[in-house]
């Protein structure tokens, strides 16, 4: 917890705003610029926090635009008094100088800080179709948009002409179409890890590391400063559903249900799931974030093929509808959401392991084929 009772009674009690300071571990201009700005007396005027922006997501999203270095300036009852984009320490020393003035004087009171709750939008199978023409088009892409591609090759091989064309947004993406290439995340977060668990590539061992067997909340990173987030639920989720899939070893649905149980009792929002169960003034405001709610409609979807439980369509479905309504336009969110949409309306069934990438195939214990064929639409096909 960032924001605690004590800072805000210290806060109010002195008349001192808070002054949030998002960084990440990789910007180093962000630490130099911090250690110049502890230089300046008008920082004593304030309660400075320095704040891990990919650790503290759940603040991030809620008190900035996405830009590191950013510096957000709060009241005592939470109230944004101003944002500063900057990395020029004599512009943020004016700013800052400026903001006290004005608060002091009472001519500022500051904005309310607003939640994000979208209108959930129907499913269409035209998401899958704009996410393959993004990805063709040279939008640089992540990794489940590049998984959406190669489903949609497995079917229409013209498509592999692109190939070549193809942006990438991390090297993962790369990977899946380029097995040569050299894989570089941070394994310190529980997101990565997972990412490649699902893809067979890291071993299920470092999300059980991150995992509370007993509650199914995981934490966000080694770190161990944050746990409980959607993104992370749902991608340790799903990194379970592929151990369990690549194993049979029940364990690992039982975990990944717990974890599904997590979501359903802490994070459910009648129009999604919530980022993060709230634990202060700042994350009690909801926040139904797109890209965390089209993973969650994917695990979803997925333990719904492995456990035949309509509860669980329920859930991916609403996942789905939720990212939809917040972003018809974002290839990253269309793709997650063409995923779910593909594994709840075209779903195969294996039996065994395919050496194959395609969002369309779940592997289940008894697809009611003899060994080796795949279930679709009520029938049978090798």
């Amino acid at each position: 917890m960032i924001i605690t009772a004590q800072l805000l009674n210290d806060s109010k009690f002195y008349e001192k705003p808070i002054l949030l300071y998002f960084t990440t571990d990789q910007c180093k201009k962000c630490e130099e610029l911090y250690e110049q700005m502890k230089n300046l007396y008008i920082l004593s005027k304030y309660y400075a926090i320095q704040v891990n922006a990919i650790e503290n997501v759940e603040y991030t999203v809620r008190l900035t635009r996405g830009v590191i270095p950013t510096i957000t300036i709060l009241t005592p009852d939470l109230k944004i008094l101003g944002i500063i984009e900057s990395v020029d320490v004599k512009f943020i020393e004016s700013r800052l100088r400026d903001i006290l003035d004005d608060y002091k004087n009472k001519k500022i009171i500051g904005l309310t800080i607003n939640g994000f709750i979208p209108e959930p939008l129907e499913l269409s199978p035209f998401v899958i179709y704009d996410t393959v023409n993004k990805v063709i088009e040279g939008e640089p892409a992540d990794s489940r948009m590049i998984e959406v591609y190669l489903t949609y090759t497995n079917i229409y091989k013209d498509y592999l002409k692109a190939k070549d064309k193809i942006k990438f947004q991390d090297s993962l993406a790369e990977f899946l179409l380029n097995k040569q290439a050299k894989i570089n995340v941070d394994k310190k977060y529980l997101a990565n890890i997972a990412m490649l668990v699902n893809y067979g590539i890291a071993d299920i061992k470092e999300v059980l590391e991150l995992l509370n067997k007993d509650t199914g909340e995981v934490y966000r990173s080694s770190l161990r400063e944050n746990k409980g987030i959607l993104l992370d639920e749902a991608l340790a989720g799903n990194a379970l559903l592929t151990a369990y899939e690549s194993s049979f070893d029940e364990n690992y649905l039982t975990l990944a249900i717990r974890i599904a149980n997590y979501i359903k009792e802490n994070l459910q929002h009648e129009k999604g799931f919530k980022d993060i169960k709230g634990n202060d003034d700042i994350t009690n405001i909801p926040y139904l974030e797109p890209i965390s709610n089209a993973e969650t409609a994917i695990f979803f979807s997925r333990l719904w093929n492995i456990t035949n439980d309509e509860s669980y369509k329920s859930l991916s479905l609403k996942g789905a509808m939720s990212a939809l309504g917040a972003s018809t336009s974002n290839p990253k969110v269309l793709a997650r959401i063409s995923i779910a949409y593909m594994k709840l309306y075209e779903s195969i069934k294996a039996n065994q392991v395919l050496n194959i990438i395609d969002s369309r195939v779940e592997i289940v214990k008894d697809n009611n084929c003899e060994k080796g064929k795949l279930y679709y639409d009520g029938k049978c096909y090798t």
